[in-house]
């Protein structure tokens, strides 16, 4: 109680004070959790606290027995500072001095992106390079590159196709899964499985209005379940039942409906049954969890006819969709089963729709519904034998500008009087390209829209771009992405690195695939590890007790009288 009536005081003080000075915006501006931020004290010890976690940093050199790696498409460093924010000031708090739960892996390196025949990536072809080892080219999954969009024939030689994390993972006797916000057999699942020049032959309908010298090539979704190592996976999780066969939702978008009139819903069910193998279905939130992942060989769970909803608007209800935590939690309850460990990749897939729509607060809550899938991760395996990976395929090309004032919404506006020549306000979050490009002639001279009355945190709402895109296609960004890792091996991620060097580390550690008979390890039992990383979602905490909070509360009396 005594914590509530503390904040309450606290926002009241900080919006007095600011009242004062002209620029308090009401419920838009988030107060600091920080009392002592503007004191050299403060920053000393937060330096000093950071210097001995540093001098400490773990350094596991033994076997991962376990490997996950979590990939939000679509999320460069941009994306992951504003998550960052938004998730603070869901909490009430500025937001800027928080943390995502990755940011305190004790391990960061960069990734440079780039497709073989692009600056800018796409999202197959960076796939292939973080699953595989292997840069590829724009548009293509599976394949390295010699093999460029389209070219089937090229595709089906056996010296062009490459294997995965997945196949080495399955050769070492491991079991494996794949967790996505996506149609299963988007570009980022595809790369674990197919092979493919073109990432959108994901049903036979779309091989076929390729011509014909494409129809020699199998279409991604019987590849998932017609071929190894797709139909070895234990765990497969996300939408796309419209290119499977499987259709529920007749009003869904008819993006890759199949042709042949397959179920291969149905198929897969009858490949293990014959396998002599146990196996669920579900394709509600109920229906997951009427399953037992721990008594269960197979689980397939697809809950989109095309893909799954954004969170913010998902039907929690159990005729609904489950959570991107939910559907992980299910898949490391029915993977940790196995004696010789797993491969676990997680996708949050919609990450990068949200922003390729250009709309930031569906993008953002994607990426904190992805962090409470990464919190509950941790809460269930031991760190001393799982390596655990964040990171991104690509960026986008939205930015953060306008010097806003401290704890100003993350969605909301600035007024930057000095600056600005037209003297209207814009957003922080704005994009270079998109379908936010909005001009118009008064008569007089062109003009942007003015903002004044627009509610800009609206989950629908597009932010001013540079650019005109159609909707939907606002583009990716060129520069390098971050990689945040924790757990055996870890430290191997210490630079710029390419992007496919992800695929070796992953292999390293675990000792599968190229590195499964050459893998040397200095067996350890680290005494020491990031607390906080697992417990405390990343935040520093301030010291805790009544006599901390009745400082703090009575530092907040003390500012408010001062507005008196």
């Amino acid at each position: 109680m005594l914590q509530v009536i503390e904040m309450t005081v606290r926002c009241w003080a900080v919006c007095c004070v600011l009242a004062v000075l002209g620029t308090c915006v009401e419920s838009e501006v988030f107060p600091s959790p920080e009392t002592r931020e503007s004191e050299t004290s403060y920053w000393m010890e937060h330096g000093e606290r950071e210097l001995q976690e540093a001098l400490s940093r773990p350094q596991y050199t033994n076997k991962a027995k376990n490997v996950i790696l979590f990939l939000g498409d679509g999320m460069g460093v941009t994306v992951n500072t504003a998550g960052r924010i938004m998730k603070g000031q869901k909490e009430g708090k500025s937001g800027e001095e928080g943390y995502l739960v990755w940011d305190r892996f004790p391990n960061v390196a960069l990734l440079k992106t780039y497709n073989l025949d692009r600056q800018v990536p796409d999202s197959a072809g960076t796939a292939t390079a973080f699953l595989a080892g292997v840069k590829a080219n724009y548009y293509t999954v599976g394949v390295n590159g010699n093999v460029k969009l389209n070219d089937c024939a090229a595709s089906l030689k056996n010296k062009n196709r490459v294997d995965t994390v997945l196949k080495w993972a399955q050769d070492a006797g491991k079991a494996t899964g794949v967790v996505t916000t996506t149609q299963i057999t988007h570009a980022t699942p595809a790369a674990l499985y197919a092979k493919s020049p073109q990432r959108y032959w994901q049903c036979d309908t779309k091989i076929m209005a390729a011509g014909p010298e494409a129809l020699r090539c199998k279409d991604i979704a019987r590849q998932l379940v017609e071929d190894d190592p797709a139909r070895n996976m234990k765990v497969i999780m996300g939408g796309g039942r419209q290119e499977m066969g499987a259709r529920e939702d007749n009003s869904a978008e008819e993006k890759c409906v199949r042709n042949d009139g397959r179920n291969l819903v149905e198929e897969w069910k009858m490949d293990k049954e014959a396998r002599g193998a146990t196996n669920a279905y579900a394709s509600t939130t109920g229906q997951l969890r009427e399953i037992d992942p721990t008594d269960t060989d197979f689980i397939m769970g697809l809950f989109g006819d095309l893909h799954m909803p954004y969170e913010v608007d998902r039907d929690t209800s159990l005729n609904g969709t489950p959570s991107i935590e939910e559907m992980t939690k299910v898949a490391l309850q029915r993977l940790k089963q196995e004696e010789k460990g797993f491969f676990l990749l997680v996708e949050g897939g919609r990450i990068d729709h949200g922003m390729h729509y250009t709309q930031p607060k569906r993008s953002l809550e994607e990426l904190v519904a992805m962090e409470r899938a990464v919190l509950a991760t941790l809460n269930q395996v031991n760190l001393t034998e799982t390596l655990v990976l964040v990171t991104a395929d690509h960026s986008h090309v939205m930015t953060m500008n306008g010097y806003p004032i401290r704890g100003n919404n993350i969605f909301g506006t600035v007024i930057n009087e000095d600056d600005v020549s037209d003297h209207m306000p814009y957003t922080t979050l704005m994009f270079t390209n998109g379908p936010g490009f909005n001009y118009t002639w008064n008569g007089a001279e062109v003009i942007r829209r003015n903002l004044s009355e627009v509610d800009t945190t609206h989950k629908d709402f597009e932010p001013l771009a540079a650019v005109p895109t159609y909707s939907g296609s606002e583009t990716h960004g060129g520069e390098d992405v971050a990689v945040f890792a924790q757990g055996p091996m870890a430290h191997l991620f210490h630079r710029v690195h390419e992007q496919s060097y992800v695929a070796h580390v992953m292999a390293y550690a675990a000792c599968i695939g190229p590195y499964s008979k050459n893998c040397q390890y200095h067996i350890e039992d680290p005494t020491n590890y990031y607390n906080h990383v697992k417990n405390q979602r990343g935040q520093h905490r301030e010291p805790s007790g009544a006599s901390g909070a009745m400082a703090n509360f009575a530092l907040v009396v003390f500012t408010l009288l001062l507005c008196f």
